[in-house]
Order: structure tokens, then C-alpha cells, then sequence
């Protein structure tokens, strides 16, 4: 945004954040920050899961499936599952629960759907609107070639389709010449650069040890922390199983699927677990579960995860 409106007049510009609803508090503050700076108004898109919600209530009150999956469970909702989907299928107000809602599960490493569904659909529809109006649309990206191998061959400027190009004025800067840029132009970058590697979702599921021990251990650690429970709580009684796990596609040691019960494994892959696994800033071990599961103990009344 400093570059566009070092070159252009305001009224050319349309910054636009994509509010996923999983943001950190800062970057909320943040937005506010560079509206009051720069006298310009920043469009927050959300996308809408409600009408999906309401399909997807009408699936499982209806559903009659009769025979099995491959692997011998039911198609059909069972009558509890059921009863406790449609008490927690409703719009929460946040986009990211609403979606994890929706598919009864929290995005991973085998299936992220959520950049797709949280961001880059509803910012494509947007975009899409502004070009249909004839207008010339042109999306200045803010990435760097040596951010990832995905980005080593950006290109600096794209043609996507009539009257709608990609500008990617960054890709050949290094990281500390964004830091500079920001400095020289008397202007605060996001605070949370300071103790995060990864700015975006809090948490992301792609956060690393060091990211997550820094953002729990932050002054918003614990709003998150209470945020994440209840969000795996509502989303465990959402799903067809009754299990699901912000961070399940971690792995952690000592828990990996298919060599521990399925209990074990959402134990140990539960928020204040994850918390207890990024406390520790060496190598984590199978071992290191024991004190935490004599202190949390086990929630199955059949003692399954003993």
C-alpha cells in the first residue's frame, strides 16, 4: 500500500483485508492504525457460510443413508450425532468457526480448504464485481520470489483476463527491504513481526513450535487459548465422529495416528496439548506426555486412553 500510494492518487486505491475471523487482536488494532495514518478506509471482506449451514442442517435431519463405508462405519448420522450437529450448526459470527462447522472438521496439511474458502473465493467475487463494472482492475500483490519455491518464479506483472492484471512490485526485495521501506516512510510495521515467523491466523495450522510458545505466552495467550477450546469443543459435536482437533495434522511424538488409539491421538493433539508440546523449546518425546496426562487424566469413562 505505501508503494501504490507513493505512485497513485487515493481515490485509484481500494486497500482490502480479507477478515477470516481467526486474526490476531493486533492485526485488527493494526488495520485501524494504517486508516488513521493514511486518512483512507480499508475494505474488510467476510464471507458468509449461512445458507451452506442451513443445507447442510437439512442434510443431516434428513438423512436415511442405509449401508456402510469402506471401512464398515455407517453413512447414516446416528441419532446423537445428530442431535448434537444441529444444536451447534448455527452461524457463529466468525467465518473460520462457521467453515470448520460446516465441514464438521478444522482444516490440515491433507485438507486445507480453508485458504480457498476464507479468502480466496470471496476476494476472486469481489474483484470479479469491480471488473464487470469495466473497470480496469489491477491486484498489486505484496510477495517476494525467496519467500517460498511456490513464489520463485512470480512474475512482476500478470495479465489474469480482461481488465484484470497481478503487480508484484516486491518480488525482488529481501526481507529487510520491506523493514526498511516501512522505516523510512515514519510508519510502524505490525507489531506481531516482533515475536511471530508467521502473521496471519492465530494460530495457523502451520504455526511452529516457537510461533505458537510466543503467541500463548503472549498478554492475548490465554483469550486464545479459551477461544481455541471452545472452538474444538463445538466443532468435535458438529462432526460426524465427535472428534476433531484444531492441530491434528501435527503428529506430535508419541501420538501419531494408527500407532495410539484414536482417543490418544485427539488427546494429545487438544489445544492445552499443543500448548504443553510448544512449552517445551527442545526436542519433544514420547515420554514428555506422562506428567501432563496424570494432571489432565483421561475423559473417556471407559479409561481408554490409559
Amino acid at each position: 500500500m505505501l508503494l501504490a500510494l507513493d505512485r497513485l492518487t487515493k481515490d485509484c486505491i481500494q486497500p482490502v483485508f480479507v477478515d477470516t475471523g481467526n486474526e490476531h487482536p493486533a492485526t485488527y488494532n493494526y488495520l485501524s492504525y494504517l486508516e488513521s495514518y493514511f486518512s483512507i478506509q480499508i475494505t474488510r471482506l467476510k464471507p458468509d457460510f449461512t445458507e451452506e449451514i442451513a443445507a447442510k442442517r437439512r442434510f443431516i435431519a434428513l438423512d436415511r443413508r442405509t449401508g456402510r463405508d469402506k471401512h464398515g462405519v455407517k453413512l447414516r448420522w446416528s441419532n446423537r450425532r445428530k442431535r448434537e450437529a444441529l444444536a451447534e450448526l448455527k452461524p457463529s459470527g466468525s467465518p473460520f468457526l462457521d467453515l470448520c462447522l460446516l465441514k464438521g472438521m478444522f482444516p490440515s496439511n491433507r485438507s486445507r480448504f480453508c485458504t480457498d474458502f476464507l479468502k480466496t473465493r470471496v476476494f476472486v467475487s469481489f474483484v470479479d464485481e469491480m471488473a464487470q463494472s469495466h473497470k480496469k482492475v489491477i491486484i498489486w500483490q505484496g510477495i517476494r520470489r525467496d519467500e517460498s519455491d511456490k513464489r520463485k518464479n512470480a512474475k512482476l506483472f500478470e495479465r489474469v483476463g480482461p481488465g484484470f492484471y497481478y503487480f508484484r512490485p516486491l518480488i525482488h526485495w529481501s526481507e529487510k527491504d520491506v523493514f526498511q521501506c516501512i522505516a523510512d516512510h515514519g510508519l510502524n510495521p505490525n507489531p506481531l513481526y516482533q515475536s511471530l515467523g508467521r502473521v496471519g491466523c492465530a494460530p495457523c495450522i502451520y504455526s511452529n513450535k516457537k510461533d505458537l510458545r510466543g503467541l500463548f505466552n503472549s498478554d492475548d495467550g490465554p483469550e486464545i487459548l479459551q477461544k481455541m477450546r471452545g472452538w474444538e469443543a463445538r466443532v468435535s459435536r458438529a462432526s460426524k465422529t465427535g472428534q476433531a482437533v484444531f492441530f491434528q495434522g501435527k503428529e506430535l511424538a508419541g501420538a501419531h495416528l494408527g500407532e495410539v488409539h484414536p482417543l490418544v491421538f485427539f488427546q494429545r493433539h487438544r489445544i492445552d496439548a499443543i500448548q504443553h508440546w510448544a512449552s517445551k523449546s527442545t526436542r519433544f518425546v514420547g515420554e514428555d506426555w506422562q506428567d501432563f496426562e496424570k494432571e489432565s487424566s483421561c475423559s473417556s469413562e471407559w479409561g481408554l486412553c490409559e
